[in-house]
């Protein structure tokens, strides 16, 4: 079992050692910015902070999944992923230093757009869509610090110098009414889709990022997770989140239910009205990053290529994996019968030149999931995406903050018959129920990049990986991060 030591990220303490920002990731003003070919190329630039190793493709992954009961390192990987899975990383600890880093990076280069691209001759609505962009993504950078670290620097000015660098950290009640602001002005430029943009923010991902900020807050304080106490009222919070959660659900045309549980993840065919935010990559890019290796950690090691026989007959060949993330075996058991989410969309069979790996006795060293599969791979290049939002994640997010309402069990009831299981019990207290829907958003969206921060905002960390699952918590005044 693992030992767990909490840490609420340690980096609360030591911001000025291990985490110190560095003033790079802007393009230069002193020729740039000129036209609207700059305009395009400056967002473009922010963007591709997220699909970085050091960010979404791996180290946010990992602070968001490893200390939870999903999965866990296999053996042979690094000290600082076990300690990390063990909640006990120290402060030089790269997978967090590297969070830190990559989020500020980010968040420069979106500054640079908010304060370049409005003074460039270009026209005003392609103009505004970028600036959009731009704010929407200085959020999502904020608002993975807010859950990862607690209180951080704000930064709103693009910096170039390293004298700027310094800065203090702001209490958490600004850090979260920052991200609140520019979501806000993000949903004011961004225009209404009509087309799905690939990995690109539209107004659909302001709507439902801002609906996830107010869930973050409404439940960080309703539950008593430290450092929520800011929060003057929940139930305003969850009002809030319930608001914007409901502009995705009924203003949006291009973001919706997906009753294919498959096709919501067919990497081949990325239209899938889910997809409400992605982080974009493609199996022709140059180097990792530009493309995938996700199915790569996922995938246990078996020899070779295999090929996958779903419920419904369907082959579909993968690339061989690493075996670097193990599915935890007590999680993959805690679905229940029936639930498509484990019979379809997890893997326990695969079959290597026609013999079969079976899990736990034949050759499969652990069941995994369907989610990240190519069939199109090229080597060890995939075009496997992180989903960052997605549609259920939006309306299961609605179900908890409207609580056992008819408009809250209909949430939860339409993801659960997707999966193939009985509706929720009804006449469950606000509490009982709030507490199925994180439960419920643990098998929907199992190994997407969620548990830790559910844990954490809902003040759950004990309660599940101990009282649960069973894991020893050893409390530790440096470290408050997952507390």
């Amino acid at each position: 079992m693992k030992k767990i030591i909490y840490a609420f990220i340690c980096i609360l303490f030591i911001s000025s050692c291990s985490l110190e920002e560095e003033p790079y990731g802007f393009l230069s003003d002193k020729n740039f910015y000129q036209t609207k070919d700059d305009a395009e190329a400056a967002i473009l630039h922010a963007y591709s902070m997220l699909p970085e190793i050091e960010y979404y493709t791996r180290h946010l992954y990992y602070l968001a999944e490893m200390p939870s009961e999903e999965i866990s390192p296999k053996d042979d990987q690094g000290i600082e992923q076990h300690d990390l899975d063990d909640l006990k990383p120290l402060s030089n600890n790269k997978i967090i230093s590297d969070v830190w880093r990559y989020a500020y990076i980010g968040i420069n280069r979106a500054n640079a757009v908010i304060e370049k691209v409005p003074g460039i001759v270009m026209d005003e609505s392609l103009k505004n869509k970028y600036v959009g962009e731009a704010y929407f993504l200085r959020a999502l950078h904020h608002f993975n610090l807010a859950r990862a670290f607690g209180s951080v620097p704000v930064r709103t000015n693009m910096i170039d110098e390293l004298a700027e660098v310094d800065v203090p950290k702001s209490p958490m009640s600004e850090v979260y009414a920052q991200i609140e602001a520019d979501l806000e002005m993000a949903i004011g430029l961004l225009p209404a889709s009509s087309v799905q943009e690939l990995g690109r923010a539209n107004i659909d991902a302001a709507w439902a990022l801002l609906s996830k900020v107010y869930l973050n807050q409404a439940s960080g304080k309703s539950t008593g997770s430290p450092g929520y106490e800011f929060v003057e009222d929940a139930e305003a919070k969850y009002s809030k989140a319930a608001e914007y959660a409901l502009k995705v659900m009924n203003e949006s045309t291009v973001s919706g239910f997906d009753d294919d549980l498959l096709h919501i993840y067919d990497v081949l065919d990325p239209s899938s009205p889910e997809l409400i935010f992605v982080i974009s990559m493609d199996r022709g890019g140059q180097q990792e990053g530009n493309y995938s290796k996700i199915p790569k950690l996922l995938i246990p090691y078996v020899g070779g290529d295999v090929v996958i026989n779903d419920i419904y007959g369907n082959s579909v060949k993968t690339v061989d994996g690493w075996g670097s993330l193990e599915t935890e075996i007590p999680f993959y058991e805690s679905f229940s019968e029936g639930d498509l989410r484990k019979d379809l969309l997890m893997v326990s069979t695969v079959y290597l030149a026609g013999d079969p790996k079976t899990w736990p006795d034949g050759g499969l060293r652990y069941p995994f999931t369907r989610k990240f599969i190519d069939p199109d791979y090229v080597g060890d290049r995939t075009s496997a995406k992180p989903i960052a939002i997605r549609f259920s994640d939006i309306l299961l997010g609605y179900a908890e903050a409207v609580g056992p309402t008819t408009q809250g069990y209909a949430a939860i009831n339409k993801v659960r018959r997707r999966a193939g299981i009985d509706d929720l019990e009804t006449g469950l207290s606000v509490q009982d129920f709030r507490d199925a829907v994180i439960q419920e958003r643990s098998w929907e969206l199992c190994f997407e990049g969620h548990r830790m921060w559910d844990l954490r905002r809902t003040n759950k960390v004990e309660e599940i990986l101990n009282g649960k699952y069973g894991k020893t918590i050893v409390s530790n005044p440096i470290f408050m991060i997952f507390l």
